[in-house]
């Protein structure tokens, strides 16, 4: 269906090995493209059956996926970056500043040379391929796929194959063709709808020949991914855990109410219990969103409302779900870059060492 990809970019594959990283004592470093942040291996824990050598050693692994790379928030379109811990501003200098690197998903035909793509009901500013190129050269970051268009379930349901291939396919050529690293990484399928046949179905057909790994939604997996399985079994999906907004957990305050689709305030508590018992062989793949300080601004039509400010993350609150306090973030990276165990890396990096995709 594909011809065999050119998956050796300069630069692409080039991997970061760190000491022990702390947060207190933390070494900025400026990773190349692709590059990966970890302290030594350890070997696997008595009585289970050896893992395989890799490249990459044995892990675990931990990916920092930023989903549709949102550089800042909007109001009506117009970018506000009030108390928004901004992609470039913020994040990407914070996680370098750990050793760390992360990697975005790109719609691409909706991402722009320069212009920041407007989305969410006007609220959310993506990135322009000027600024995942930035990300990637200067802060080492790595971009997959969210689609073509971000199509909906019925479109998908009706594809021409040109349309399904334009989708998968030609989506990571796109990114490879703006010089980005990590393309053929992963697939993130767009909604709630990533069992549906029909994107089963795009991911066997089209999806696995292109990408090491189809991003799939699977709440029981809570983001934790066992490479000896995951990389031998097609269609290849690899599961994420996001952080997302919603109610506070303290059901005391007037938050805990706070009105809201589905789900509540994810405490970095549940992320970190689950990254603490990660063992060799394992992939978490963590997912964010915009990430947001103190109270939300006095907008004039975005309606996000948040609050942020307590010392205490139990009552941490935002009224969507796609906003999440930075300091509870900062808390779960902190975690993670506390672990010397623990290599952060792209999927793209993860399929390779793994035997993916051919």
């Amino acid at each position: 269906m594909t011809e065999k990809r050119d998956r050796k970019h300069a630069g692409r594959r080039r991997v970061l090995l760190l000491s022990a990283v702390t947060v207190a004592a933390a070494v900025a470093l400026m990773p190349a493209a692709g590059s990966v942040a970890s302290g030594s291996v350890q070997p696997p824990s008595a009585g289970l059956a050896p893992l395989p050598a890799t490249s990459l050693g044995q892990g675990p692994f931990v990916t920092l996926l930023f989903s549709r790379t949102e550089m800042s928030a909007a109001d009506n379109c117009v970018e506000d970056d009030t108390n928004i811990a901004t992609l470039d501003g913020t994040v990407a200098p914070y996680l370098q500043s750990l050793g760390m690197a992360g990697t975005g998903t790109l719609v691409t035909k909706r991402t722009d040379d320069t212009t920041r793509h407007c989305t969410h009901y006007n609220d959310d500013l993506t990135a322009s391929w000027a600024d995942a190129t930035n990300l990637a050269q200067n802060y080492g970051w790595s971009f997959v796929s969210h689609t073509a268009t971000y199509p909906g379930l019925t479109a998908i349901e009706n594809f021409t194959p040109a349309e399904a291939y334009a989708q998968t396919c030609g989506s990571e050529a796109t990114i490879a063709a703006h010089g980005l690293p990590g393309a053929a990484g992963m697939i993130a399928y767009p909604g709630s709808y990533t069992k549906n046949a029909a994107v089963v179905n795009l991911q066997t057909q089209y999806g696995q020949n292109c990408f090491d790994w189809g991003r799939q939604y699977d709440h029981a997996q809570k983001g934790v991914n066992d490479l000896a399985t995951a990389s031998t079994t097609p269609p290849y999906w690899a599961f994420p855990v996001a952080v997302v907004g919603g109610p506070c957990n303290d059901a005391t305050q007037p938050c805990y109410n706070v009105h809201i689709q589905n789900g509540r305030y994810t405490m970095p508590s549940t992320i970190i219990n689950e990254i603490n018992k990660m063992q060799p062989g394992q992939w978490y793949i963590f997912q964010a969103y915009i990430l947001v300080t103190g109270t939300n601004p006095k907008y004039t039509s975005n309606m996000n409302r948040w609050d942020c400010t307590s010392p205490n993350p139990a009552e941490h609150w935002t009224n969507i779900t796609v906003r999440y306090c930075y300091s509870d973030w900062q808390k779960i990276i902190q975690a993670i870059a506390a672990d010397p165990n623990i290599t952060v890396t792209d999927p793209q990096t993860v399929g390779e060492a793994y035997g993916r995709p051919f």
